[in-house]
């Protein structure tokens, strides 16, 4: 399989577990933060939200961009912001 496959899949695999992870963590970010579980459970609310809104938007801009110099470039923004 092409290398660029490899990667592709990690990057899925990542950032799948990044969702789900925040969900574990809830109980120690609300003691943390001092607030209820429920105020603490807002950030994963708050974060589909943002792929929801950001997604399509995303999308829609890189329209016209290539297939693959698109994919690399997001991949190594969201890489940044982890």
């Amino acid at each position: 399989m092409p290398v660029f496959l490899h990667v592709l899949a990690l990057a899925v695999f990542a950032q799948g577990t990044s969702e789900f992870m925040l969900s574990g963590l809830v109980p120690g970010i609300a003691r943390d933060l001092s607030v209820s579980v429920g105020a603490a459970a807002s950030l994963t609310s708050a974060y589909a939200i943002g792929m929801i809104v950001g997604a399509p938007v995303m999308a829609a801009l890189s329209a016209r961009w290539p297939r693959r110099r698109a994919l690399a470039g997001f991949l190594t923004a969201s890489s940044w912001c982890i």
